[in-house]
């Protein structure tokens, strides 16, 4: 496995009240950053603590569901395990919406309430 690419997205405004769901529609994406095979370890440790929801999946992808107050500052201080440089295979498939890098939408971020559900997708990137 070469690693995880997460994001992080809002919900739309009707449902960020309530934990998001497996079927949850995504907003506004507040980062996005690759990580390497332990990419999920900070995530499972929150499910396990009680301060996020895994919501299931099999990899393509993987969601999750916490709070604004818990997620935003991990985000803000650098998204956990984010590789500095971002890689990829030589048979993988490129577009434009690869980012390439390690994005963070503060002012995005800045806006969310801090009880706010928030959805994480992870994506098995082997």
């Amino acid at each position: 496995m070469t690693g995880w690419h997460l994001s992080i997205y809002r919900q739309t405004d009707e449902h960020a009240a309530m934990p998001a769901t497996a079927e949850s529609p995504k907003g506004t994406r507040l980062a996005v950053w690759q990580a390497g095979d332990d990419g999920l370890k900070w995530l499972d440790g929150l499910v396990k603590a009680g301060e996020a929801i895994s919501l299931g999946g099999d990899g393509y992808p993987y969601r999750y569901t916490a709070a604004a107050e818990i997620l935003v500052p991990r985000v803000l201080g650098g998204p956990p395990e984010a590789r500095r440089c971002w890689i990829y295979g030589e048979h993988d498939i490129l577009s434009e919406k690869w980012a390439g890098k390690t994005v963070v939408d503060r002012a995005a971020a800045a806006a969310c309430r801090s009880d706010e559900w928030l959805l994480i997708e992870a994506w098995d990137e082997s």
